[in-house]
């Protein structure tokens, strides 16, 4: 996909990006990612905004950070899990502080309360194959974590390095 159909797709979740950042006085710095689920930008407070393309995508990550929010989680694991700051309904934007590894990130993807499809043996075995790859000795500590978030409700989706980022001294695979 080329830079300028990758814009194209994100336009519209920019421009919501750069509504909500002026609606709140904030300044947006760097864009840090752009993806199927939205946009990413830094800003001058610290924070983190992530514009989603969907509105489903959007209720989903936001419904993550309010449970998070309810039951004071901070970590999960031992690794870290962004606060909620501030979100948007209208403009389906989420707010969130800035986290170090290690770290679990990207709820867009996730459910509450029940998985949110349930896959015949050998899809799930193949996922499960290309995770321990992606991995590596790291993959027990990542069934540790999903395990730790199913018990707040939470079921990951988007599962895979950079979304679950361990400390430069503990990735080894």
């Amino acid at each position: 996909m080329s830079d300028s159909s990758i814009m194209w797709m994100h336009s519209d979740a920019i421009r919501r990006a750069r509504e909500y950042a002026k609606n709140r006085r904030i300044e947006l710095k760097e864009q840090l990612g752009a993806g199927y689920d939205g946009v990413v930008f830094s800003t001058n407070q610290e924070s983190v905004i992530k514009s989603l393309r969907f509105d489903k995508l959007y209720h989903k990550e936001r419904d993550v950070y309010l449970r998070l929010r309810k039951n004071h989680i901070e970590k999960i694991e031992g690794f870290a899990v962004p606060a909620l700051v501030d979100y948007d309904d209208f403009l389906w934007v989420v707010e969130i502080e800035i986290v170090s590894p290690p770290f679990v990130v990207d709820f867009a993807g996730a459910s509450l309360d029940t998985r949110s499809a349930d896959y015949p043996p050998e899809v799930y075995e193949e996922w499960e194959r290309e995770k321990r790859e992606q991995f590596g000795q790291n993959w027990p500590k990542v069934l540790s974590i999903l395990s730790g978030f199913r018990r707040y409700g939470i079921y990951l989706a988007d599962v895979k390095p950079g979304n679950i980022e361990f400390a430069p001294d503990e990735w080894n695979t």
